[in-house]
């Protein structure tokens, strides 16, 4: 859909609000959806986050607020070197390892051109991603829609969603995921003007650091309590939301004090 279109649709929800002019359903499960992503905006603004915590607000966001059923977001360092900040799952993570280890795939064409990249069935696109559409397939996911994560007038990653089926994104959806790309870049930008990294690339370091404790913290949860990677990920993910901490605060109870998060069963 057109930047255009997308700009009025969101200023349409605006008007209507402030005129009171919401009437049926659908604009008022517009308007509902608009209101929330406000909310998840301004939580993914917090300056007292770090970049994964709020990368991971970024893309839980897309997967709940959209007919996306994974979501990942990777950035660049500055030698133009793609990688994986966040992701909703290990399915989502494997898709966006696959595109960054084969150079292939609708995160890699959006962060090159600097567009958007909107794939209903990505079996259109064998021939140019092989492996990809292979991998996709394997994990049962069908579509891909990837919108770039710009600082000033330079991409510095692209913002992937995955579904498991080819009905592709209306123009809600679309708004929504352009949206949470331009408040992972807002965040970025918040947390270098609060002087907590002065570069991208050590935001992208201090990321991929708290990435790996995190990884480890689900590998030991998973063993710990004999379930599977993705719910011991969600009980990590709850234990930070209802205490109030960071992700990798949680993960380093799990990987250095021996923390099962019982509680958050």
């Amino acid at each position: 859909m057109p930047t255009g279109a997308v700009g009025c649709w969101a200023t349409s929800l605006v008007r209507r609000r402030s005129l009171g002019g919401v009437t049926t359903t659908a604009q008022r499960d517009d308007q509902d959806r608009f209101d929330h992503l406000l909310e998840v905006v301004g939580s993914v603004l917090d300056p007292a986050l770090d970049v994964l915590d709020a990368m991971t607000r970024v893309v839980d966001a897309c997967v709940h607020w959209t007919a996306a059923t994974e979501a990942g977001i990777v950035l660049a360092d500055q030698s133009g070197a793609l990688h994986v900040i966040a992701s909703t799952s290990e399915r989502s993570i494997e898709a966006e390892e696959a595109q960054l280890g084969t150079n292939e795939g609708s995160c890699l064409d959006c962060f090159r051109t600097g567009a958007t990249v909107d794939v209903p069935d990505v079996t259109a696109k064998a021939a140019e991603w092989p492996t990809f559409t292979q991998v996709m397939r394997e994990r049962g996911l069908v579509g891909t829609f990837a919108e770039p994560v710009r600082l000033r007038t330079a991409t510095i990653g692209s913002l992937c969603v995955f579904a498991d089926h080819d009905r592709g994104h209306d123009d809600g959806d679309v708004v929504v995921i352009q949206l949470l790309a331009d408040a992972a870049s807002a965040a970025l930008v918040r947390h270098r003007a609060e002087g907590m990294q002065r570069s991208l690339d050590a935001q992208i370091a201090d990321a991929l650091e708290a990435r790996v404790l995190l990884e480890q913290a689900k590998g030991a949860l998973a063993y710990r309590r004999d379930v599977q990677i993705d719910e011991a990920f969600r009980v990590l993910r709850d234990g930070a939301g209802r205490t109030g901490r960071g992700l990798r605060d949680v993960a380093e109870d799990v990987v250095q004090r021996g923390a099962d998060l019982r509680e958050f069963a």
